[in-house]
């Protein structure tokens, strides 16, 4: 699954909490908390520059970060970022990928679940964003988000700010 669906799902995840229940902070805390564990492929770099002698991403990839120990460790940086917010920790634990520690499989970046699993995940944030007035764009420029929040309620009908 790419990056950005890891991050949509991880942020709508956070979403999941009642809308006046987590603070910015929290739900910036469990969006990188879902995709952290993809930072093993880093090693991508170093291993395309190298010419392979160095097999960063093909020997590390999915086993560094991709299992219980490294989630539960996420999970509890979150938890310590979050001042001990339980909520944050249970939460953190689902988007560290808790899905894939039975799984060893991988679907291609533009198989069709991929592809459908990302349009859903953009057409809930849009649909969100009118209701709850934020979006994924809160957690880097709040100034921003509410400016395409103005524009998810005029296309989903949602309640309007005062213009006063």
């Amino acid at each position: 699954m790419h990056i950005a669906t890891h991050a949509m799902l991880s942020w709508l995840l956070a979403e999941a909490a009642p809308a006046d229940r987590l603070d910015r902070r929290a739900r910036a805390a469990i969006t990188l908390a879902g995709i952290a564990p993809d930072l093993d492929g880093l090693g991508a770099p170093v291993e395309i520059l190298s010419g392979g002698t160095l097999p960063w991403f093909s020997a590390y990839h999915h086993r560094l970060m991709h299992n219980g120990l490294a989630c539960l460790a996420i999970a509890a940086m979150a938890w310590l970022w979050c001042r001990r917010d339980a909520r944050v920790f249970a939460l953190a634990l689902l988007a560290t990928h808790l899905w894939t520690w039975s799984w060893s499989g991988q679907w291609a970046l533009n198989a069709w679940l991929n592809l459908v699993t990302t349009f859903l995940a953009m057409i809930l944030i849009t649909w969100l964003g009118a209701r709850r007035g934020r979006t994924p764009g809160s957690l880097v420029h709040p100034g921003l988000d509410r400016r395409i929040v103005d524009r998810l309620r005029a296309w989903w009908g949602g309640e309007r700010p005062d213009k006063s």
